[in-house]
């Protein structure tokens, strides 16, 4: 089911995109979402009713999620990691400084409820398999207030976004790496400006930041074409500059605290 509507959610947001300059893909997929195109009714509703979506709702939701981006801006490329010191699904509390002796880090924002994120679930564990031993430190982090997400998002997944929650979650998938969460305060988030989950960030030795965005090119794993966030990692390992230091990202939006109103 999480597969069905990542996709759907993916093709109507390319819709959404292209009927509104400027409507990032990110966004779009997640408007698509909130439209309520869930399995059960996207069985029963034919594709034309996905266009007629009112053009003033597309609107007022570009207008708000604009707003949303100016509120929240992504680290700037080059800045320093912003400390942190959150609890984490294993009763620690984890900061910043106790992966100070790793090459790279590589901090994810992610979550619980989204579908895109559970489909990055298994290539983020791989990622972390995938550089063991290789002083490349990964640290998922939890972002959205749960109060935000608003009832009709959780019509695709069987957990929210609370930090009770996010232990099921990682139990049932079995994370091999740092779960944490900023849910509470969002002041980790606040500086790090993610705006979709998930939203990778890749930091240096000396924790300057070298590439922010996308983990991969596609939901869909079987049409992933460019790995990003890999290529980053395995260009500071290196040395050498990374060669796409930004992507867009796409997936849920952020869920803020102002949104839990």
């Amino acid at each position: 089911r999480a597969h069905f509507e990542a996709f759907w959610g993916e093709k109507i947001g390319q819709a959404f995109a292209k009927a509104v300059p400027g409507l990032r893909r990110a966004q779009a997929a997640d408007l698509s979402l909130r439209a309520r195109l869930r399995h059960d009714q996207c069985g029963r509703l034919p594709m034309p009713r996905f266009a007629a979506l009112p053009l003033a709702l597309v609107f007022a939701a570009t207008l708000c999620l604009a707003a949303d981006d100016n509120a929240h801006p992504p680290l700037a490329l080059g800045s320093p990691a912003p400390d942190f010191s959150l609890p984490g699904i294993d009763g620690k509390t984890h900061t910043l400084a106790e992966y100070a002796s790793s090459k790279v880090l590589v901090i994810v924002f992610t979550c619980n409820h989204c579908p895109t994120a559970q489909l990055y679930e298994t290539r983020i564990k791989q990622l972390v398999r995938d550089y063991a031993g290789k002083s490349v430190a990964f640290v998922a982090i939890e972002p959205n207030d749960p109060d935000a997400v608003r009832l009709d998002e959780l019509g695709y997944t069987d957990v929210s976004d609370s930090f009770d929650e996010m232990k099921v979650r990682a139990a049932y998938r079995q994370f091999n790496f740092p779960y944490l969460y900023d849910g509470a305060t969002q002041s980790v988030s606040n500086a790090y400006g993610p705006k979709a989950t998930p939203h990778a960030f890749v930091f240096d030795a000396e924790r300057k930041l070298r590439f922010e965005g996308r983990i991969d090119n596609s939901q869909r794993e079987s049409l992933v074409k460019t790995r990003e966030t890999r290529a980053a990692i395995d260009a500071i390992l290196a040395g050498k500059p990374v060669a796409v230091a930004h992507t867009g990202v796409f997936g849920c939006t952020t869920k803020w605290k102002a949104q839990s109103s």
